[in-house]
């Protein structure tokens, strides 16, 4: 609730009652019989009632009109005690720049200049009851005055409303600078554990690999000789190498920190990628793995030459996640698409698969580290798709399909032929 107005409607009924007792000074023939009593009961208890009413909310179509029900009934009880207490020459005719001031700070700018024009016809108002005793010379300098000073004030209103518009704006872009380092902070958390259990992974993978060494020693020499042995053999000691290649490249990077994010390559600005042979590289892979999955590839404007800036093996790596999740969300069955394209300095790419599609709530937290919508699913591979566009300039977005299914678009900033892997 605003703090301003709510004071400032308050003050009213307090002030109204201030000045209804104060009148007895400027006119003592007053005190004597219940006119003030009235008088106060009236305007001030009327003051307060609006007041009491837009605090609590119980008449919400009178409650947005207070402000002016209020101001309406100040002027009529400042009006009524310059009446009564010397017209124009009443000290009470100041009241009236109070309700200017009051306005000022519950009402826009013609909310202002309408207080300001009430008080110069109530000034009027209050000479023809007087039967004109002050001349037109006061009410004229009066009037005069109360006019400049409600342009002022209505000048005042339209500054402090701009001010709190600024205010308005900078507070809700404050709000979603916060809102995204909060979801950037959690998502270096998360990915800190993710890192710490990469690590503890390959230290158990490379203590693995030994043991295999050994128990392949012993194994070799009671296999005897043979070709098909022999090259069982082989491929056996090809596949501890890798693993143990794996097991070491991982330790590296976790060691010297070359990727602050787990994934290999994703801060290499220095290679880039020609985008048309990594998508149909990424096809052939895809399509090996789940055979009964048909991908249509489309070149939309031309665009069988464009470059991006990250290298083949991330770009691959995009590529695959988004497609594989485009996989899970058929079943493994069905017909998807690629297509890729170039608008403007950026190159464009959707992936589209005919899958169920995804509901609000899911849309909205499909990025979140951990989250998933497959029963087996790891709920990284869209985060780290997501991690991986962003940190080489571009943009990922998910939004469900036409009829079903979901689209997933990529933008990412176009580079030079130089250095195409």
């Amino acid at each position: 609730m605003n703090k301003t107005l709510t004071r400032a409607l308050l003050a009213r009924p307090v002030l109204l009652a201030a000045g209804t007792a104060a009148s007895a000074l400027v006119n003592p023939s007053l005190l004597p019989g219940p006119l003030l009593v009235w008088i106060g009961g009236i305007f001030g208890g009327s003051s307060l009632a609006v007041f009491a009413l837009w605090w609590s909310r119980a008449a919400q179509g009178f409650s947005r009109h207070a402000v002016v029900v209020s101001a309406a009934i100040g002027l009529l009880g400042w009006t009524v005690l310059a009446v009564l207490t010397g017209g124009l020459e009443s000290p009470f005719v100041a009241a009236i720049f109070l309700e200017i001031a009051l306005a000022v700070v519950t009402m826009g700018p013609v909310g202002v200049l309408g207080v300001a024009g009430s008080g110069v016809s109530l000034l009027v108002l209050i000479e023809t009851l007087a039967e004109f005793v002050h001349g037109w010379q006061l009410l004229l300098v009066e009037s005069l005055f109360i006019l400049a000073i409600g342009g002022l004030a209505a000048a005042m209103s339209v500054r402090r409303r701009s001010g709190d518009a600024a205010l308005v704006t900078q507070r809700r872009e404050l709000g979603q600078r916060l809102e995204s380092l909060q979801r950037e902070l959690e998502d270096e958390r998360v990915i800190s554990r993710v890192g710490e259990n990469v690590a503890r992974l390959a230290h158990g993978l490379k203590n693995a690999v030994h043991s295999l060494r050994g128990f392949v020693s012993l194994i070799e020499p009671q296999l005897g000789v043979g070709s098909g042995k022999n090259a069982a053999m082989a491929g056996l000691h090809a596949a501890i190498d890798d693993l143990e290649k794996l097991a070491r490249l991982t330790l590296v990077e976790n060691r010297t920190g070359t990727d602050a994010h787990g994934v290999a390559e994703i801060r290499d600005f220095s290679r880039v990628a020609a985008v048309a042979a990594v998508v149909e590289e990424a096809r052939r892979e895809l399509t090996a793995a789940s055979p009964e999955v048909s991908w249509t590839i489309r070149e939309a404007n031309r665009s069988a030459d464009l470059v991006v800036g990250l290298s083949r093996t991330m770009l691959l790596e995009l590529l695959v996640i988004l497609m594989r999740n485009g996989v899970e969300a058929m079943d493994g069955r069905g017909r998807g698409t690629v297509e890729y394209g170039r608008f403007g300095e950026r190159c464009w790419l959707t992936v589209t698969d005919e899958g169920k599609g995804m509901d609000t709530e899911q849309l909205s937290r499909i990025f979140h580290p951990g989250y998933t919508t497959k029963t087996e699913g790891s709920g990284f591979g869209l985060f780290l798709a997501r991690r991986i566009v962003e940190d080489h300039g571009g943009t990922l977005d998910f939004t469900v399909g036409e009829s079903r299914g979901a689209v997933v678009r990529v933008e990412l900033p176009l580079c030079s032929l130089e250095g195409a892997t």
